[in-house]
């Protein structure tokens, strides 16, 4: 499923059917998954394109025209976090502090890679620091990527440039007297901005740990297997650990998978072995090839005289 999909699923859960997603990259690729996904899952969805990467803020304001009528308050998600927040619970504690904006955190071991948040006893925002420095971490609450605002943050955003939510936006409302209330979500949250990341979020849907969704994951002697739906596998293929083969798969005979994804499209000849690896969608592997832990790109062609990658 695309990554998308989650978010979606998480948002209809609780009645919320009207999505507008922000896109600055690969524009037709993602009009065409948006839609796809939206048709079959029963909800509305729009793009607001972005001509130049426009910032987690000038990304929101290029949104401006779809909330031009709006008078209530509205979530709004970064597009690489999979979690299950209780948004029923963060918007009845948005309306009880009658928050200018609510933003989420969760608890991190490391919060250097991410944006810190300190926050006073009512859980009120009292300071942001973007990657902070070791000497800087002084608490292990760092912003989760969703918020509530209400149309208002428009007026607060400027036009036509790059802007950052967490460097200027936030900031300059703090100095205004805004006030902005910060939610801890304690339940399952995971970044999928890398290829490790992203793993683990497909591992942990094998284990249970994402329940946004039912997938049939078989049990097998070696470890478990996620299978989309066209795939089909030959004779003798060897599965260990945890391995995810998408949709309108072929997979030869005699190969062995270990702690892998396959997307989409996918063709795997025989006797190949992948280990610690994520092959991208319309890529095709001859016969004997080893790849490990190794990403493979889209539209890839692996050549059996490659052998080992």
């Amino acid at each position: 499923l695309p990554i998308i999909a989650y978010q979606f699923e998480l948002l209809k859960r609780y009645g919320i059917t009207d999505i507008i997603v922000g896109v600055g990259y690969k524009t037709d690729h993602f009009r065409k998954v948006v839609l796809k996904t939206s048709k079959e899952m029963n909800i509305k969805s729009q793009l607001s394109v972005e001509d130049t990467p426009l910032g987690t803020g000038g990304g929101l304001k290029n949104a401006y025209p779809f909330f031009k009528k709006e008078k209530e308050v509205f979530f709004v998600f970064n597009g690489d976090v999979i979690a299950d927040f209780n948004l029923d619970k963060i918007l009845a504690f948005h309306k009880e502090k009658e928050a200018y904006a609510t933003m989420c955190l969760v608890k991190i071991p490391d919060p250097s890679s991410y944006g810190l948040v300190l926050t006073d006893t009512d859980m009120t925002v009292k300071k942001f620091i973007e990657k902070p420095k070791k000497e800087e971490i002084i608490s292990d609450t760092i912003n989760a990527g969703l918020y509530i605002f209400s149309p208002d943050i428009f007026n607060e955003t400027p036009s036509d440039r790059p802007v950052s939510l967490e460097r200027e936006i936030f900031p300059a409302l703090l100095e205004k007297g805004k006030k902005i209330y910060a939610f801890v979500h304690y339940g399952y949250w995971i970044d999928v901005g890398t290829i490790k990341k992203y793993q683990t979020a497909n591992f942990d849907v094998i284990e249970g740990k994402i329940g946004l969704f039912n997938f049939d994951i078989r049990e097998l002697d070696g470890g478990k297997l996620i299978i989309g739906k066209n795939s089909f596998i030959k004779g003798g293929v060897n599965i260990k650990g945890k391995v995810v083969i998408g949709n309108n798969c072929f997979i030869g005979s005699d190969c062995a998978f270990e702690d892998s994804i396959i997307m989409d499209n996918t063709i795997i000849q025989d006797r190949t072995t992948i280990k610690n690896s994520v092959i991208g969608t319309d890529v095709v592997i001859e016969n004997e090839c080893t790849i490990t832990n190794k990403a493979v790109a889209d539209k890839s062609l692996i050549r059996s005289f490659t052998c080992s990658i």
